[in-house]
């Protein structure tokens, strides 16, 4: 085991952020490190089931002493008791137990703020792209908190106050973005403190030996998944469904726990099944078809899958925008026609030049060593800073 203190990884429940944090606690454990998770109650058996340390924090109707609220129609009270409450609950979790480095979901700037405030080294976890998104002017960090309010918070935590809210990256001791370079595509340098680590990508686990539902595998298989968190997107897996009936291809389509597979019209290439990891599926398909989540756009890349995406809101339109820009896949929009999402699928099916960048980008992830760097990255830390606890 490295040394007496551990790693303290705290996280949110916003749906695809989950995947690539669970990767990275399997490979700190992998390498002998102490990991335990901070977040909300939700999140439990999903961390548990891997044989991970978790403890909840309290409930938002215990940070505010009432009833649930819905966030858009919260008061000004209730968020400022929602912002004290998590960073209230990340340092008594730092003083609960001995910790080295605090890594944080970076979405969640309260929770950045009390890492800050530990004094121990605070590493911040962008699970989505770098330079348009985290760091960015429409910045997800700005859902949770205006920069006044955070300042209001931080006040009380006796630190200084922000100019804007994406300032917290740049205090961090590292930024670990989850994709590569070639990917992200900044304008220009990056700050200092920013790593990009490559997807990180969990181990096929519960579906280790999944093979194709078909025999003998004659066909292209064709994945599709439009997520796991409920975005309207059922009519457009129907129409993607009919899309890919009339081309010769296998078709398994995932569905998140939200969906009642009975809805699903299936057609006679087609098996409908509940969420199979990654890692099970991909080395055995031709073409993922997604929403352009980014945990799943890095894990086809890690594959060199080619992909036809078809974004259904928040940041998924620039995650697609950044695939047809490397040359990994097209975007169809999710309106469009069966026709039209028959001859974009048949069209990246077809053309080797989308494969060939696909593999460009797995190569240059596999130099990083598939999830090696960011654990590098935080031995270096945890060699370099104090401990609390």
């Amino acid at each position: 085991m490295h040394g007496d203190g551990g790693l303290l990884l705290v996280t949110w429940s916003g749906g695809g952020n989950v995947s690539p944090l669970v990767a990275l606690e399997c490979r700190l454990q992998e390498r002998g490190h102490h990991v335990r998770v901070l977040g909300p109650a939700e999140l439990a058996e999903r961390f548990e089931a891997e044989g991970m340390a978790f403890r909840p924090h309290r409930s938002g109707e215990e940070w505010t002493g009432g009833n649930p609220i819905e966030w858009p129609n919260a008061t000004d009270e209730q968020r400022m008791a929602y912002l004290r409450g998590m960073a209230d609950d990340v340092l008594d979790e730092v003083r609960r137990r001995r910790t080295d480095v605090v890594v944080v979901d970076y979405i969640p700037p309260d929770a950045l703020c009390a890492a800050e405030r530990s004094g121990l080294p605070v590493v911040a976890f962008v699970h989505t792209l770098y330079a348009s998104q985290a760091a960015g002017a429409r910045s997800p960090m700005n859902m949770a908190a205006d920069v006044s309010r955070l300042n209001t918070m931080r006040a009380g935590l006796g630190l200084d106050p922000l100019g804007r809210t994406t300032e917290l990256l740049d205090r961090a001791a590292r930024v670990l973005v989850t994709t590569v370079a070639e990917v992200d595509r900044p304008s220009g340098p990056v700050p200092a403190n920013v790593r990009y680590v490559g997807p990180l990508v969990e181990g096929p686990g519960p579906n280790a030996g999944w093979t194709p539902p078909w025999t003998p595998a004659d066909a292209p298989l064709v994945v599709v998944s439009l997520g796991t968190t409920p975005m309207g997107e059922g009519p457009v897996l129907q129409r993607l469904v009919d899309a890919l009936a009339d081309l010769p291809v296998h078709v398994l389509v995932t569905l998140g726990p939200h969906l009642d597979p009975e809805a699903l019209t299936p057609r006679h290439n087609t098996v409908v099944s509940g969420y199979v990891r990654h890692a099970a599926v991909f080395p055995h398909a031709s073409l993922f078809v997604t929403h352009a989540g980014f945990s799943g756009v890095g894990a086809a890349l890690s594959f060199g899958l080619p992909m036809v995406c078809v974004p259904l809101g928040r940041e998924q339109p620039d995650n697609a925008a950044h695939v047809e820009a490397v040359g990994a896949g097209r975007t169809a929009a999710p309106d469009a026609t069966v026709e039209e999402l028959r001859s974009t699928v048949d069209d990246v099916l077809g053309n080797e030049a989308h494969r060939a960048a696909a593999a460009s980008i797995a190569s240059a992830i596999r130099l990083l060593g598939e999830g090696a760097r960011a654990v590098d990255e935080l031995e270096q830390l945890r060699g370099s800073g104090g401990h609390a606890g």
